[in-house]
């Protein structure tokens, strides 16, 4: 099937699993198809809504403007004005007026305050999550990929999702949040509910280290020599936390090692995945294993590092070659998209 085919099926498929409640205001992509109208433009035009309501809530909840019984919003500078004319007006019969205490609030009328936030606090997560499925959509409409899965996504998984992503009002993790979904939609299983759980406490700062993580990624280990040749300050805290968080282990404690195989009888070779390089090791010499220093990361930091675009670390790679080629080995770089890597001299 082709790209575009791809897309408009998992674009088929993310709609599927969305409500009309949870939709109100926005339309499916076959709804705009059969209207005539482009999907760029609509998409403008309920994202400006979106964020119309944002700015409209904000003030509700600020005592900036309020509701009239039409539901119309009535700015404050308008009920300032009426409040002044008011209080003219009692000024001039002020012989005749007495001014009475305010009443404390009983518990109806609490009810109903607290009934008005959940309201508040109800269409603010509603707004959030629509604009993470318009954002799931663009995505979808950016992306590469060579299959989906057609199984449909896990109810208690998607329940979760929606939960923890409504919280989210920060951009950058609203991104992540979006991908956690389309990734989910192409491989249902792809993000464990623990997977969910870690993303519900991620800061941006915690999102920035997972990565800087993916930068050192080498598979399911970080080169710790390597680390250690190019770490800063500040990076001797980012893998301790790494390790708190059960992202990675063998920061404190036992020292751990990683076993590279070869792939010929006759002589070492192996390619090594590092973020988005490979690297071919070769070595004349008959040996069936390479064994080299590691923070091993675990399944799960493997899991949030497959949610975030990465780039490798350059003086990193530098200092993983050095020490390989200090072994005596013969390295080649090369992307991670392509077959064979192309050899360069480091």
């Amino acid at each position: 099937m082709s790209q575009s085919g791809l897309r408009v099926q998992l674009l088929k498929k993310l709609w599927v699993h969305l409500t009309p409640k949870e939709t109100y205001g926005l339309s499916s992509p076959d709804k705009i198809q059969r209207s005539g109208q482009t999907l760029g433009e609509v998409r403008r035009r309920e994202l400006t809504h979106i964020l119309t309501l944002e700015r409209q809530l904000h003030e509700l909840r600020r005592g900036h403007a309020s509701l009239d019984p039409c539901g119309k919003i009535i700015r404050s500078a308008e009920i300032r004005d009426i409040r002044e004319v008011k209080f003219a007006s009692i000024i001039e019969n002020a012989g005749s007026l007495e001014v009475e205490p305010e009443a404390l609030p009983d518990i109806a009328h609490m009810l109903e305050t607290a009934a008005e936030l959940a309201r508040f606090d109800g269409l603010e997560r509603l707004l959030r999550l629509q604009k993470l499925y318009l954002l799931a959509e663009r995505m979808i409409l950016s992306l590469e990929f060579s299959s989906i899965d057609k199984a449909a996504l896990d109810r208690r998984w998607l329940n979760r999702w929606r939960i923890n992503a409504s919280e989210s009002s920060n951009g950058a993790l609203q991104q992540l949040w979006a991908r956690v979904l389309v990734h989910e939609l192409i491989q249902p299983g792809s993000t464990s509910l623990r997977g969910l759980e870690h993303l519900s406490c991620c800061s941006l700062e915690d999102a920035e280290m997972l990565t800087r993580l993916g930068s050192w990624l080498c598979g399911d280990f970080l080169y710790r020599s390597a680390l250690q040749a190019v770490a800063e300050p500040h990076h001797v805290a980012c893998f301790e936390r790494l390790e708190e968080q059960s992202l990675i282990r063998g920061v404190t404690g036992k020292v751990l090692t990683k076993t590279l195989y070869s792939q010929k009888d006759k002589s070492f070779s192996c390619v090594l995945p590092v973020a988005d390089k490979r690297l071919q090791i070769e070595s004349s010499q008959a040996r069936t294993e390479l064994h080299v220093p590691a923070y091993t990361v675990t399944h799960l930091g493997r899991e949030l590092v497959a949610l975030v675009q990465v780039t490798v670390d350059p003086p990193y790679l530098d200092a993983l070659v050095q020490d390989l080629q200090a072994r005596g080995l013969n390295v080649s770089v090369g992307n991670a998209g392509h077959q064979g890597p192309r050899s360069q001299s480091l």
